[in-house]
């Protein structure tokens, strides 16, 4: 390593302490201070009656569905009722992390018709996000969705359509937690304080998306992320 560049490394590392320090100055823009708010925020101590649950389906219980689901599930009140994915295999799983009960199928359909689903996780494959929302919304079922709402400007204007036409009591939420994130705030912290240098704008042409982005073995079932 040249003199140079261990002169540059060195004033980050005095960067990124300094920030640190900046930050801890505040109790509540801690970092670690955060990171208990938002534990406080998913295991409060509550009563939870009967009425009070949620009872959840898991549409798409690839690797993303895995980690919402636990996640959901973390909140007092919560309780998981069915799961829906085209692998076999995926369901078996289901079933032996969260009990044999669960009912599970291949249709998404199935979910949402059940009368003790309240609200469904929507964790499937993009090109099939606008066919999975609309029918979840027409269900009269709350919704966490994962992004991006579609492949394309035109799913996702159908998504939009969907959305404006539901009822309003329906919660309906998309993925974007990270934006949220404690990670994501201390990488903005360390932006904003020049500790990885100077911000300079940047453009560059985007691939044209055509039809062909969606693929060709798409079934009327398909569920699997």
């Amino acid at each position: 390593m040249s003199k140079q560049d261990q002169s540059s490394r060195r004033r980050f590392l005095q960067q990124i302490g300094a920030t640190s320090i900046l930050a801890a100055v505040s109790p509540f823009n801690s970092l670690s201070a955060m990171e208990k708010a938002e534990e406080r925020t998913l295991f409060y101590e509550r009563k939870i009656s009967v009425g009070d649950k949620i009872r959840l389906g898991v549409i798409g219980f690839g690797v993303q569905g895995h980690f919402d689901l636990g996640t959901a599930l973390k909140v007092p009140g919560v309780e998981l009722v069915a799961g829906c994915d085209l692998y076999d295999g995926r369901m078996e799983r289901l079933k032996e992390l969260h009990g044999n009960n669960i009912f599970t199928t291949r249709d998404y359909r199935e979910i949402l018709e059940r009368k003790d689903v309240d609200a469904v996780i929507i964790a499937t494959p993009v090109f099939l996000h606008p066919e999975h929302f609309e029918a979840a919304v027409k269900s009269g079922k709350h919704i966490y969705i994962e992004k991006p709402a579609s492949l394309d400007v035109e799913g996702c204007k159908r998504v939009m359509k969907a959305a404006d036409g539901a009822d309003r009591k329906l919660n309906i939420t998309f993925g974007f937690q990270r934006r949220s994130g404690i990670v994501y705030q201390k990488a903005k912290q360390l932006a904003d304080s020049g500790a990885i240098g100077a911000r300079e704008a940047r453009s560059a042409p985007a691939a044209s998306a055509t039809s062909s982005a969606e693929p060709s073995h798409r079934a009327k079932s398909s569920t699997s992320s």
